[in-house]
């Protein structure tokens, strides 16, 4: 029992030596040490800025991120040593959208395309707006992206069409008088436009197109002169009252009335019903044959016809020649005329 309280007293004074305070100072600072390091994680950061080096004691990437105000890494590595945590930040580029009058900074990952940047913030465009860069070009630093909204606006504009006057000298009428035988009335245009808006403001006008919806009337005026109603001229040889010299019969005092129809019409011969072509009894003036018709006082010439169309009145021996006009107002003029007809073949 003495030798064990002995020993405690002798343990007693070791314990209260400078060798023994030492001694665990030196533990304790060791403990200190091996916990400090092996808690201690070594981050890498890699940015745009570079590579840096951190020290922290937290030990996973989510715990990380608020300390240095980084964005969701790209690629998280952990090396063979469990306290070494190795995080590399993606590369941000900076740049900005232009849209409907306002300009809105962003921050994009690398790789990141101008399509992806606008759908991923709702902003829609169709085939008609204008975008400065190729939506599939991948965002680099810098980039200005401009988005222009273009709109087409189609609208008509109505526009007149002048009616023409048209003088034609005629020996309806006698000579030196005048007679307006149809009004002029304006035709109608419609022009259809396409209108270019580029953010609200107006740009080109282009013409897509015209259609007339209504034809002008012309206005025609009949001059009372000694001239030919036909257009026809056969090179006549003529007198001094300029009827014909040559010619195969004359059938005097006949009755001429006139007529009219419609654009296009053909006569009973085939032939189409034109001033020149006029209707006879084909029985006793054969379809093809050629005329002179003048009035027996040479105040009225019809001119060289062709015998191309025929009708009851003339069948019946009523009439004996129907001169075609090309308006109903001429044929109307001239009414009943007694006439002679020269038969040229």
């Amino acid at each position: 029992m003495i030798q064990i309280w002995k020993k405690v007293l002798a343990l007693w004074g070791f314990l209260h030596t400078r060798a023994f305070a030492i001694s665990a100072l030196s533990v304790v600072l060791a403990f200190a040490v091996f916990q400090i390091t092996t808690r201690t994680n070594t981050v890498y950061v890699t940015d745009e800025q570079g590579r840096s080096l951190q020290f922290t004691m937290p030990n996973t990437p989510e715990t990380l991120l608020p300390k240095w105000n980084l964005a969701k890494p790209a690629t998280i590595k952990e090396p063979a040593s469990s306290h070494l945590i190795q995080q590399e930040h993606p590369v941000l580029m900076n740049t900005s959208i232009t849209v409907d009058g306002k300009t809105i900074p962003y921050q994009v990952e690398n790789g990141t395309t101008v399509g992806e940047l606008l759908y991923q913030n709702g902003i829609t465009y169709d085939g008609n707006d204008l975008l400065s860069l190729d939506e599939n070009k991948p965002i680099e630093n810098g980039d200005k992206i401009v988005l222009q909204r273009v709109e087409y606006e189609q609208f008509t504009v109505e526009e007149p069409i002048p009616y023409e006057t048209v003088r034609k000298n005629s020996s309806l009428l006698r000579v030196g008088s005048s007679r307006r035988i149809q009004e002029g009335a304006d035709g109608r245009l419609v022009e259809t436009y396409v209108q270019r808006t580029v953010d609200g403001e107006q740009e080109d006008v282009q013409l897509l197109g015209q259609q007339v919806t209504l034809q002008p009337v012309t206005e025609t005026i009949l001059i009372g002169a000694l001239t030919p109603i036909s257009p026809l001229d056969f090179d006549l040889n003529v007198d001094e009252n300029g009827r014909p010299v040559e010619y195969t019969r004359l059938l005097q005092n006949q009755v001429a009335t006139g007529y009219s129809a419609r654009p296009g019409a053909k006569t009973a011969s085939g032939r189409y019903a034109v001033p020149g072509h006029v209707a006879v009894n084909p029985n006793e003036i054969p379809y093809g044959s050629r005329m002179y018709i003048v009035s027996t006082d040479n105040r009225f010439v019809y001119g060289c016809a062709i015998a191309a169309d025929t009708g009851t009145g003339l069948l019946q021996d009523i009439v004996d020649v129907d001169l075609f006009y090309e308006t109903y107002q001429e044929s109307v003029l001239n009414g009943r005329r007694i006439v002679d007809i020269y038969i040229l073949d």
